[in-house]
């Protein structure tokens, strides 16, 4: 058992985890106060899937502050949701922003992509301290 958690144990330094954890906690604050309360009013799927997105953050977040390999991969899941997740609504379920605003999309695709950047700087680190 003790072998597994070393397995699954972040060796990158604590800057690079932290910088995924700051993204993740400002993609978490946007489905907060956003995401969430649009999804709700729209109902459906998305009334749903919105929550456990944020559900999945959360564990990602606390998974990463334990140093846990997972937190990072379950990060990723949440960056790559949040690039098709506004062309899911706005393109192709062809409902329109809340407020009219045809470019809010970029604010999560940024977000999205600092979450997969940062995450993959981990992941190319990780392979380096293994390999020595």
């Amino acid at each position: 058992m003790e072998i597994r958690l070393k397995q699954n144990k972040l060796n990158s330094p604590t800057i690079y985890i932290q910088a995924v954890i700051a993204v993740l906690l400002i993609q978490l604050v946007h489905k907060i106060v956003r995401e969430i309360p649009g999804a709700i009013n729209l109902g459906g799927v998305g009334a749903i899937a919105t929550p456990i997105f944020a559900g999945l953050l959360v564990i990602s977040i606390i998974l990463l502050i334990l140093r846990n390999k997972y937190g990072i991969f379950l990060g990723l899941i949440a960056g790559v949701w949040m690039i098709f997740q506004p062309i899911l609504v706005h393109i192709i379920m062809a409902h329109p922003d809340q407020n009219g605003i045809w470019w809010y999309p970029v604010f999560p695709w940024f977000q999205a992509i600092l979450i997969i950047y940062f995450s993959s700087l981990i992941l190319r680190n990780e392979k380096n301290i293994e390999r020595g």
